[in-house]
């Protein structure tokens, strides 16, 4: 088995942004990512979608932004691998962690920091007739081109960013976009939500469930709708069906060792970024300090991995001073 200093688990914005610090702290790392590239979920869900709140970056394509993280975690050199699903953590003596990768002991670690995103998670699913017929045929969970919709009637089940992320994203190529909420509260950005009303092509339907999606076979062609106030039943022509009603997540993602956990979703962690066990930090979207607000932001998640490989550093070599300096001194 290899040995290192730190395992840092995804290879996702907090993973990556995690490994530059590591770097930058002289930290002997290696980085493990069960997909097989790097970017978690901007390559996974949203590959073409426009990122506006990353510090000094008005705007970016998420494909382009992953790519521009990637460089900066290669920085220093580290060992980043992917195709590596760690499958459990093993406490050992010594103060010391044994890494299982996709089912095989491969690596030895005295600190582990966890950032993969939501740890193991599933799309919500509508569960209603149709959805599972035409999955990939007409139904979706998420965008990842934008072609793919091109001249489509397009039905967006959600209230949420998701859902207006994705109508904006898909707008100037589609017929129409139909926006479908259960109920009457708009969760997205305010900005989002005043941006697709002024599109001619987007319409939103509040108090709206779905019913049935109905095909011919072989794709989508219409969805029933049922109006929660009126009570009534409409019948919907759509191409396609986008279904944004949130993942399941699952933190509990080791055998050997478990975490206490902030509503069942979270990896509970302190102000330092510190898990319930000596060694073992989480940052990113899977972290949370217990009775504390989630901002499952970028820009959050980089903070996050900073404060918590500045910590680590500190874990690791007591004498070290927690912070290290500023960047900007260094020639790179």
């Amino acid at each position: 088995m290899e040995e290192v200093e730190l395992v840092i688990i995804g290879a996702g914005p907090t993973g990556l942004f995690a490994t530059f610090c590591a770097g930058l702290r002289a930290v002997k790392s290696v980085t493990l990512e069960g997909l097989e590239t790097y970017g978690g979920q901007m390559h996974e869900l949203y590959p073409e979608k426009k990122v506006y709140d990353v510090q000094g970056v008005p705007k970016v394509i998420s494909y382009e932004l992953a790519k521009k993280m990637y460089e900066q975690a290669a920085m220093f050199n580290p060992k980043i691998v992917f195709n590596s699903d760690v499958t459990d953590i093993i406490p050992t003596e010594g103060n010391r962690f044994i890494l299982e990768v996709n089912g095989e002991q491969a690596y030895t670690a005295r600190a582990i920091l966890i950032c993969a995103g939501v740890g193991y998670f599933t799309p919500n699913k509508l569960n209603v007739e149709g959805e599972a017929t035409y999955a990939d045929k007409g139904v979706y969970y998420t965008v990842k081109s934008i072609a793919d919709f091109k001249d489509a009637s397009v039905l967006i089940v959600g209230g949420g960013d998701s859902a207006f992320d994705y109508a904006l994203q898909i707008e100037p190529v589609v017929k129409n976009v139909i926006i479908a909420q259960h109920n009457g509260v708009l969760k997205a950005a305010e900005s989002s939500v005043v941006a697709a009303k002024n599109k001619p092509k987007i319409r939103v339907m509040l108090n709206t469930e779905i019913k049935e999606i109905v095909g011919d076979g072989k794709k989508v062609i219409k969805a029933d709708a049922f109006d929660n106030v009126s009570k009534t039943n409409d019948r919907l022509d759509v191409d396609s069906v986008i279904v944004t009603i949130g993942h399941k997540a699952n933190p509990d993602i080791f055998k050997s060792i478990t975490f206490e956990s902030v509503n069942g979703r979270y990896i509970k962690v302190d102000t330092n970024y510190k898990t319930n066990v000596d060694g073992i930090y989480a940052a990113g979207d899977i972290a949370n300090v217990s009775n504390e607000p989630k901002f499952a932001l970028l820009a959050v998640g980089g903070a996050e991995a900073y404060v918590a490989i500045n910590n680590i550093k500190k874990y690791l070599s007591p004498r070290a001073s927690l912070t290290g300096g500023h960047s900007s001194n260094l020639e790179l």
